[in-house]
């Protein structure tokens, strides 16, 4: 009688069941567990349960199990946010887009049973373009959410990321979903295997090509040696990245704000050692009163710090209205109640000036800002504990001067600045590289496109500054938040889809984070500086794409051609089955 009650009982939820083992499988193939093979087959199950749901509604709802169960798995770091904010608020939170996101499953799930399993080729190509095409949606739809797209879970997987320059993140999970569409339906079909195997021939080709293209690309590749310099014939920046690594709570206090900017500027008297090019500190590092002279005394520090290590900066920091083209200068116009505030980077020079800035254009949703607020209930911003960003109007490249003979020119320049030189203060004439009076050395502009924190998620974002001649890029994020969770590895394994997307080397300097170097192919080439890590700097070499060239990738120059190409065959499909179906109608 047992075993009949089980058997009736696996029968009747089977479906039920397979859908909870594909959400498993799925989220064992993500950070931290990072079993990127089981992407391949963690599907499988899911598929097969939509050929046993009796209609859209049922498979609606296996589909919507799917991804609940996934994205709960995977976003809870959003309800242990509650040291920062209230308790009732990142709970409804979490649950809301976890609710969300899982309807991209079950609208996928619905959308698939208009679509025979024995219908051989069909079968998978629909379901990889249906699912990319969903992916993409959700990259933007209501502002964006693109974690979880199953493309990222082959951050480990160098060889068949490459094409990534070519289709996008988004076109590895379209090659993921068809070889799981094509093996369910060959189960599906096992009585017919012969007819149906060759469902799983195109998936075939199409891996052993991207494979084929990841092993052409990464024969160009540079053995990594973390000892030495970049190669000889690469030209480089020398980039000291200084993550600080404050935890959010300490971060937030702002009796911890002296202590916060010692910390600072001890670690980055440490890196000057080793002579870098440039010095990074992450995202919202300093509070703007240090900068604008608010605060004389941390002012007066900062500076000094400049003066010593007569090395170009770029800093993350928060501030009001408009930049000037100084410190010191800017507040007394724009530091002012009213204002906007923005989530900035700045490009400093050792004098002070300031050669640019940039804004961070794509905020986070009930983090930075209130999407909609005007018509939202009026006990919402009861919960909301910060003053919301404004968002930034354009793609900036921070422009940073470096000296290109460094033999003893910094010595030089440290010299000239400390022998009475009034320091911040504008020059009668403009300056050539944003040095007081500089002993003549020729000077090298280079273009370093931005990408502040949750902006990197968003592939057809983090182009448009290589577009625009980006030499390297920066992502600079405050990763503290999720101190303890998965969010920071999840967060670091979208970096290396940007470097290849794009073919440009990546710098990442994060706070509570991982800080480490990412090269054009998608390998990590530094030692990862975490708060776990003994290392509290990184100083490396970092390859920089040559001025001269002009050729950009597939990816760069068109962005997600691929999953937009997706969606209209998608919505043609669909659209040729409604047309079809009410010509018989009326015949």
């Amino acid at each position: 009688m047992e075993d009949t009650a089980t058997e009736n009982f696996l029968n009747r939820y089977q479906h039920y069941l397979l859908a909870i083992l594909s959400a498993f499988l799925l989220f064992l193939s993500f950070p931290t567990l990072n079993l990127f093979p089981l992407a391949w087959i963690a599907l499988v199950p899911f598929f097969m349960a939509l050929t046993q749901a009796t209609n859209w509604k049922s498979a609606f709802w296996v589909g919507y199990l799917t991804g609940f169960l996934f994205f709960a798995g995977l976003l809870p770091a959003i309800a242990l946010l509650y040291p920062y904010a209230n308790i009732f608020a990142t709970m409804v939170g979490y649950l809301l887009l976890v609710g969300y996101t899982g309807l991209y499953f079950a609208v996928f799930a619905a959308l698939m049973k208009f679509v025979r399993v024995n219908s051989g080729i069909l079968f998978p190509i629909a379901c990889a373009c249906i699912w990319t095409a969903l992916e993409w949606v959700r990259s933007w739809m209501i502002t964006g959410f693109p974690w979880g797209s199953v493309g990222y879970s082959q951050w480990n997987n160098l060889l068949g990321i490459q094409v990534a320059s070519v289709i996008g993140v988004h076109g590895i999970s379209f090659v993921i979903v068809l070889f799981n569409a094509s093996i369910a339906t060959l189960i599906s079909n096992r009585h017919e295997w012969r007819q149906e195997s060759r469902a799983v021939v195109l998936p075939l080709i199409l891996i052993i090509f991207c494979l084929g293209y990841g092993a052409l690309q990464l024969r160009k590749a540079e053995p990594i040696n973390r000892d030495a310099d970049a190669n000889a014939n690469t030209e480089t920046l020398n980039v000291a990245l200084i993550p600080g690594n404050i935890p959010q709570l300490r971060k937030w206090d702002r009796n911890q704000f002296p202590k916060i900017l010692q910390h600072y500027i001890n670690l980055t008297y440490k890196a000057n050692q080793e002579n870098p090019d440039l010095i990074v500190w992450p995202e919202t590092a300093i509070r703007s009163e240090a900068l604008t002279g608010r605060w004389p005394t941390y002012y007066d520090r900062f500076s000094r710090m400049l003066r010593d290590t007569a090395t170009p900066i770029l800093v993350g920091t928060a501030n009001r209205g408009k930049t000037d083209d100084a410190i010191g200068k800017f507040s007394k116009n724009n530091d002012k109640k009213g204002e906007p505030i923005f989530n900035r980077v700045l490009s400093i020079a050792p004098d002070g000036k300031m050669h640019a800035d940039y804004a961070k254009m794509h905020l986070v949703p009930f983090g930075e800002y209130v999407p909609l607020e005007n018509l939202l209930p009026e006990f919402i911003p009861d919960f909301i504990m910060f003053e919301p960003f404004a968002h930034g109007k354009s793609v900036n490249l921070l422009s940073v001067f470096i000296v290109k003979d460094k033999t003893d020119t910094k010595n030089k320049v440290q010299a000239n600045l400390t022998e009475g030189t009034e320091l911040f203060k504008p020059p009668k004439t403009p300056l050539t590289a944003g040095v007081m009076n500089p002993p003549s050395p020729s000077y090298e502009q280079i273009d370093v496109g931005a990408s502040i924190c949750f902006e990197s998620v968003f592939p057809d974002e983090f182009r448009k500054p290589v577009q625009k001649g980006a030499r390297v890029m920066g992502i600079f994020t405050n990763d503290a938040w999720f101190d303890g969770t998965a969010f920071p590895e999840m967060h670091l394994s979208m970096a290396p889809f940007r470097a290849v997307e794009n073919r440009i080397a990546v710098f990442r300097c994060a706070n509570g984070g991982f800080t480490c170097v990412v090269d054009k192919f998608g390998r990590i080439t530094t030692p990862l500086v975490t708060p776990d890590t003994t290392e509290e700097v990184l100083v490396a070499s970092v390859p920089l794409r040559a001025s001269t060239e002009q050729r950009q990738t597939l990816y760069t120059r068109y962005g997600d051609w691929f999953p937009i190409l997706c969606a209209i065959i998608s919505v043609g499909w669909f659209g040729s089955l409604i047309l079809i179906r009410r010509q018989r109608q009326d015949a």
